[in-house]
Parts: C-alpha cells; sequence; structure tokens
C-alpha cells in the first residue's frame, strides 16, 4: 500500500469510527456538504438574478447616490460578475454526459431480459429505466445522467456486468435486480440513499470535466477535483448503510434463504472472477501479447460451475471471515448476514443454466462476441499501456539506483527516483530523497579523495547500464 492509498485508508477509517459512533451527526454532516455541490452548481443563476434585481434598482434610480468614481467602479465590478456568472451557468450547461461505456441493448434484442427489469421495477416502485447497457464488468448499477448539466433532472440506465449474466443463475440474478430496485425504492426519504446517489452524480461530474480541456471549465475542474474525491470518501459509512437497507428492501419481496442465496452467490463469482479468472486471462495476455482472447467466450462456456464445490466452499468461508475493507462501500459478508438475520453460512450451488443463457435468447452469442472485441479494444488495450509505462519505470528505478551507488546524481534523477519509488513501491518522497543525498554525498567525498577511483567506478557503471 503506497503513501496516497495509506492516507485514503486513515481517512476512511476515520469517517467509519465517526459514522459509528455517532450516526445521527455523521449524516447530517454529510447531507450539508452534499448540498454544498449543489450550491455551487446553483450559485452561479442565483446570482445573475440577483444582479440583475439589484443592477436595475440602481439604473432606476432607487438608489440615487450612484454618480462618483468608486460607486462606477462598483458597479462596473459588479457588471463584471455578473457577465462571469453568466457565463459560468453557459458552462454548466453545455457539460455533456457521454453514455455509460459499453454494449446498449434495445428490447428487441433481449425482450426477455426488458421484461424481468420491467417486472421487478413495477413490483417494488423503483426508478424507471429508459435504457439497459451491458459492460465488461461484474456490476449491477443504476446510473443516473443529467440532461441539462444540472443534476435535478435526470436519466436512469441500468447497467448489467455481462460476467454476472454469466455466473448467477435465473434466481440469483433475479435477487440481484431485487436489491438494487428495492433498495432505490425505499431510499427515496433516507439521507444514506440521498448520499449514496448524489456520490454517484458526483464523480459524472468530475469525470466529464477531466475529459474536457477547456479553460473556460477550470473553476468547475477545480472545484470537483477536491470537492468529488473528498465526498466519495466521507459518504463510504452511508452507502454501506444504505447497501444494508437494499437487503432489508429486497426481503419484502422474496424468501430471505433465497435472497441470501442470491447474495452468497454473487460474492463467491466476484471472487472466482477476480482471484482466478481474469487474473489467468492477464497472464495468457502477458505470455502472448500477439493472442486475440476471447474472456467472455471461455467465461459462457464455464456455464457457472465456478470451478469445484471445495473451491467455491472456500471462497465462501474466506469471505465470512474477512473482516469489513473500510475502503470499500460494500458491507462484508458477516455484517449482510447479521442483517438479514442469517446465522448458517451453507455453500454455493453448481448454475445449470445461468442468467445468460435465459435472458440474453439468441443474441447471447452475438453479445459475448462484441464484448469480447470491446474488452480487447478499451480495458486490455488501456491494461497494456499501464503495465508497460510500469515495466518502464521499474526499469528506470533500477538503473537509477544502480547509478547512484557510482556516480552523484543530479538534482532532477534524484526528483525522478523519488517520484517514481512513491507511485511503484509506496516508499516516502523525503526518505527516497535523504537516501540519495548520503549517496551523493559519499559519492562527492570519494571523488574529492580519490578522482582516478571514482572515474573508474563512474566510466564502468556508465558501461553497465
Amino acid at each position: 500500500m503506497d503513501d496516497s492509498s495509506r492516507k485514503n485508508y486513515c481517512r476512511a477509517l476515520w469517517v467509519s469510527a465517526f459514522a459509528q459512533r455517532s450516526p445521527k451527526i455523521y449524516l447530517g454532516f454529510a447531507v450539508g456538504f452534499m448540498l454544498l455541490g449543489y450550491a455551487f452548481l446553483l450559485a452561479f443563476p442565483f446570482f445573475i438574478i440577483e444582479g440583475i434585481i439589484e443592477g436595475t434598482a440602481i439604473f432606476t434610480g432607487e438608489v440615487k447616490t450612484v454618480g462618483s468614481f468608486p460607486q462606477w467602479l462598483v458597479a462596473s465590478a459588479w457588471g463584471a460578475g455578473i457577465v462571469f456568472c453568466v457565463f459560468m451557468t453557459r458552462q454548466v450547461f453545455q457539460l455533456h454526459f457521454s453514455r455509460i461505456s459499453g454494449l446498449s441493448i434495445s428490447e428487441e434484442m433481449a425482450p426477455a431480459l426488458y421484461a424481468l427489469v420491467s417486472k421487478v421495477r413495477n413490483s417494488t416502485a423503483g426508478p424507471d429505466i429508459k435504457q439497459i447497457v451491458i459492460t465488461d464488468q461484474y456490476e449491477l448499477t443504476i446510473e443516473e445522467t443529467p440532461r441539462t448539466g444540472y443534476p435535478m433532472w435526470t436519466s436512469s440506465t441500468l447497467v448489467i456486468g455481462l460476467p454476472m449474466l454469466q455466473t448467477l443463475s435465473e434466481q440469483q440474478f433475479y435477487g440481484e435486480l431485487v436489491h438494487r430496485f428495492s433498495q432505490y425504492a425505499s431510499g427515496k426519504f433516507h439521507p444514506s440513499h440521498w448520499l449514496y446517489r448524489t456520490q454517484r452524480l458526483w464523480t459524472r461530474y468530475l469525470e466529464v470535466l477531466n475529459k474536457r480541456h477547456r479553460l473556460g471549465d477550470a473553476p468547475l475542474r477545480w472545484f470537483f477535483s477536491f470537492y468529488a474525491p473528498f465526498f466519495e470518501t466521507l459518504t463510504l459509512p452511508a452507502r454501506r448503510m444504505d447497501e444494508l437497507a437494499g437487503d432489508s428492501a429486497a426481503l419484502d419481496w422474496m424468501h430471505d434463504r433465497e435472497y441470501f442465496e442470491s447474495a452468497k452467490s454473487s460474492i463467491v463469482a466476484d471472487i472466482f472472477l477476480d482471484a482466478y479468472f481474469w487474473r489467468r486471462i492477464y497472464q495468457s495476455a502477458l505470455a502472448n501479447p500477439s493472442a486475440k482472447l476471447k474472456p467472455f467466450t471461455e467465461l459462457d462456456a464455464m456455464s457457472g460451475h465456478l470451478k469445484s464445490k471445495d473451491f467455491r466452499r472456500k471462497w465462501l468461508q474466506g469471505a465470512f471471515a474477512s473482516n469489513q475493507d473500510f475502503s470499500r462501500s460494500v458491507p462484508s459478508l458477516r455484517i449482510r448476514m447479521d442483517n438479514m438475520g442469517q446465522s448458517q453460512l451453507r455453500g454455493v450451488p453448481i448454475v445449470e443454466k445461468t442468467a445468460a443463457e435465459a435472458y440474453l435468447g439468441d443474441v447471447r452469442h452475438k453479445i459475448v462476441s462484441i464484448l469480447d472485441a470491446l474488452w480487447r479494444s478499451t480495458t486490455l488495450s488501456s491494461w497494456k499501456v499501464n503495465n508497460k509505462h510500469r515495466h518502464a519505470d521499474f526499469e528506470s528505478v533500477k538503473k537509477l539506483s544502480r547509478k547512484s551507488h557510482q556516480q552523484m546524481l543530479t538534482a532532477e534523477e534524484v526528483w525522478s527516483y523519488a517520484r517514481l519509488a512513491k507511485q511503484l513501491r509506496g516508499d516516502s518522497l523525503r526518505k527516497s530523497i535523504v537516501k540519495l543525498i548520503k549517496r551523493n554525498l559519499q559519492n562527492f567525498t570519494i571523488a574529492a579523495v580519490c578522482p582516478s577511483l571514482f572515474h573508474k567506478e563512474g566510466k564502468s557503471a556508465h558501461n553497465d547500464s
């Protein structure tokens, strides 16, 4: 864990302790901080209206003392402020939120899936879904997209990960759908749910602004660059509360044992993909970079068996024994079991027919093929670039380390080593810099006492590099 991750975890731990000690005060503070984001966006149109009202009062003679240079200077500054607010309001309205990355499927392509979603939505009174998008991640979320740049008017998209459809059964996937829709339906008047949804919104704002490299967006980008990450950490306990509230709400629509079966299966499937399947896929990509990998075609052939019964039992018991990770918004299995009133772990059965087979129908193989190609062009390509940069950074650190033992490093080289060591190994910047300064002093001493020896060592190091 590097310094940045360690600091973020410490913040998450502190926030969780605060929320556990004083939940009402925590929720009140978090909601107040949530409103700060809305206030920032709405401040621009508000000051336009306020400025026009005040300006009209000045120029219609309601304020009759205007005439001196300082007063006109104030009026000019006021007018400039109105122009700035008009410009920023225009910038917010022009924010374009791109659609969720993935494969958008229509009702004609997957009528059974749309029918299931409509059934669950009508039963639970959940949000109205305008679109369903299939992605290459293990996920099931409802993403809200602002229509005008302001977050008051949004459209909802159901995001379903193809790996989830390929590893869960019909009933298990139904349970996950009920959980998500019940969470939204039951949380309309709960502060924890407001925080859950708003955090996802502010994250989308930050993503959009980071992609727009425009000078006019600088104030918005500056604000959300510190506000959104801090709000994400601040709302971790609230989002865990909301996930637990979703579990409780789902029990109103499903038998507790059936729903618990869905929750367990989802946890084991996620672990299987992360700890076994994707690790093997990326190892294959390293061993043969030119290979045309088809992970979803391969996963589709597994039919939800997830290796052996012992494998599933092992990972389920491991998940049960694990403590809560305070840096994640998902409650631990043990906490969820207590919340659902379940005391026995039991096992996870083999899935004979997956949700993908049941709800994607004849287009399943086509969707799998498209997602394979999409994964190769996006996720895998990005991973290869990052892995290449990481490998190059490791080589740079090794080269600078060897050089520092035999030659004096420049200030630029010292900083480069310290920065890369922090990024790759989590080393402290200060400790790395102090270490290299000491080596430089040793090399300087050797050069002063025995220049010929230092020159010889430096030449040898140059030849080795």
